[in-house]
């Protein structure tokens, strides 16, 4: 699959939610999470950036240390573990 454009770091919250309601399992979400959680360690040491490239190595671009990315990595987190 070619996937083009901007990927925006805060939608992975909501796409996790959809995922849950389909019957994604609460580990498979969290496996979604990945990405960003090792995202953590980069960039801007403990946050998430606003954006990413869509094709490897998904580069993050634009804001270095976007709250609703933070936010919606945190919320999704949270609601995994419970």
């Amino acid at each position: 699959m070619d996937v083009q454009g901007t990927v925006w770091s805060w939608l992975m919250g909501p796409f996790i939610d959809a995922e849950l309601k389909v019957g994604t399992s609460p580990e498979d979400g969290a496996k979604l999470l990945s990405g960003l959680r090792a995202h953590l360690g980069e960039a801007c040491i403990g946050s998430v950036s606003e954006v990413f490239d869509a094709q490897p190595p998904y580069t993050p671009r634009g804001c270095v240390a976007q709250a609703w990315g933070v936010a919606e990595l945190v919320r999704v987190a949270a609601q995994l573990s419970s």
